[in-house]
């Protein structure tokens, strides 16, 4: 090969090589900020190309098909200038449809006819976000919601009687179980289901968020349908949810932070959660102050703030459901987390109630107490302290977890009114009130079964000793005659 030959090819190879550097056209979208679409919603938008040097196929394709797809032509071939089609401008519309909530990308990737080199040629990608429909008349929900929640802890405040508090704050038992399962148990517990079911990060704050709230009010329902204390469950939500001013914040800051450290839009909004917490501190200590002051117009407020409570709750369902119905395609893992974790959490307060030996009646107000935990609080946290979409995904798990506690805490009501209208069954609430210690009537029965061996043991050793010593006798005086009970097994009465 001839020297000029071999100087060609090298410059060539090297023209090729850095054509990427030296290539370059211009282009723009039609917004730079794409606006949120509405869940099934389709949208269009726009690509500006000018100064094409060769000719290009641009694909377009999506980064999550769950949540944005392309519909109509992804594949755009562009010609480079020429006598039959002089304007160096093209313009390319891409049309999307919003499948799921959520955030995506539409990625462009530039083809040229040399297959042999590498596109130099980029396109930045287009950012886009879906969200639930009926947004406005979601966030009026929403506010409903905490407007009812501040109610019902007011209404709480005005029922707290001093003179059944002060004997419950003598033996506190029932309530320091009850502040450890909900504000150290519980938490764990939702990071542990969130790893065990791979949940996504928003999917997991959710179910965090949930794991990290206080008492709600759903569990002094239970308790008093249930005919459990429900003055300990008030007591117990009261306490909680103070103490939830710092401890909800730190559970979210040791627990969330794997999930929200590599995501911006999932950092968690702690101002929002404390004026949110205060905003339900605040009438509990009115109500009291009501109570205290005016017992008369606390029972008068109480009457009239019922009623009007329900009207809010019903407005606020029938706001709140017709824009939630994308919890109908939630993932399964996460439908199977939000209904084992307030099953598991009630489990564990009641284990634990009972290993410190109190009784069926305030072990059933303590599980209650750990597993229904305030959802509601969650869901307007999520809502209102969360840009889109990610309010949107976050309250999946309050929701879902809110639900399986009605489920199933409606199922236990139901079961418990079927079997005390059975006949002969014990009267009503007595299966709560009365009732010993399971684990103290254990340790009782084993501790008087060892006992009961041990002295066996020693009697049969004794009367082991005795026929030696009879034999021993009987040998050196022959008219030695042993009495019948040493050639008996064992005793002549039964032994304990």
């Amino acid at each position: 090969m001839s020297f000029p030959l071999i100087l060609e090819t090298l410059i060539l190879i090297t023209l090729i090589a850095f054509k990427g550097i030296e290539a370059s056209f211009t282009y723009e979208f039609s917004s730079n900020v794409s606006s949120l679409v509405d869940e099934g919603d389709t949208t269009e938008f726009q690509l500006f190309i000018s100064e094409i040097p060769e000719d290009v196929l641009i694909t377009a394709e999506s980064s999550y098909e769950d949540v944005f797809q392309i519909v109509g032509q992804s594949q755009f071939p562009i010609r480079k200038s020429n006598q039959s089609s002089p304007a160096r401008d093209r313009t390319i519309n891409i049309t999307i449809k919003a499948v799921f909530i959520g955030r995506a990308s539409i990625e462009f990737h530039v083809a040229t006819q040399d297959i042999f080199s590498r596109s130099p040629y980029n396109i930045s990608s287009y950012e886009v976000k879906s969200g639930a429909r009926g947004q406005a008349l979601k966030n009026a929900s929403t506010y409903l919601l905490l407007a009812w929640l501040c109610l019902s802890y007011a209404t709480m405040g005005t029922t707290m009687d001093w003179s059944k508090i002060k004997p419950r704050l003598y033996r506190p038992h029932g309530i320091i179980i009850g502040v450890v399962c909900q504000f150290i148990i519980m938490p764990g517990l939702s990071y542990l289901i969130t790893r065990l079911f791979n949940l996504s990060a928003t999917s997991a704050v959710g179910l965090i968020l949930v794991g990290t709230c206080p008492g709600g009010w759903l569990s002094n329902v239970y308790a008093a349908l249930l005919d459990c204390d429900l003055v300990l469950s008030i007591i117990m939500t009261f306490f909680s949810t103070i103490l939830a001013l710092g401890l909800m914040p730190l559970n979210l800051y040791i627990y969330a932070t794997p999930f929200t450290s590599q995501d911006e839009h999932l950092q968690t909004p702690y101002r929002d959660l404390v004026i949110q917490l205060a905003s339900l501190v605040i009438p509990v200590f009115i109500g009291i102050f009501i109570a205290y002051k005016y017992p008369k117009a606390a029972k008068w407020i109480s009457r009239l703030v019922k009623p009007f409570s329900a009207f809010i709750i019903i407005a606020a369902f029938a706001g709140g459901v017709p824009t939630n119905l994308f919890i109908l395609r939630s993932p399964i893992p996460l439908v199977f987390a939000a209904t084992i974790y307030p099953m598991i959490g009630g489990l564990i307060g009641f284990f634990f109630a009972k290993l410190t030996c109190l009784a069926n009646k305030t072990a059933i107000t303590v599980a209650l107490e750990t597993g229904c935990q305030n959802s509601f609080l969650a869901i307007t946290l999520a809502t209102l302290s969360y840009e889109q979409p990610e309010s949107d995904l976050l309250g999946l798990a309050p929701i879902l977890v809110a639900i399986s506690t009605l489920i199933q805490g409606a199922l236990i009501i139901c079961v418990y009114l079927c079997m005390r209208r059975m006949p002969g069954r014990t009267p009503e609430g007595e299966w709560v009130q009365t009732g010993n210690c399971g684990l103290c009537s254990m340790l009782k029965v084993a501790l008087t079964r060892l006992l009961a061996r041990k002295e066996s043991n020693q009697y049969a050793v004794n009367q082991e000793a005795e026929r030696g010593d009879n034999r021993r006798i009987s040998q050196d005086n022959p008219a030695f005659v042993p009495s019948i009970s040493d050639n008996l097994d064992g005793p002549s009465k039964v032994h304990p």
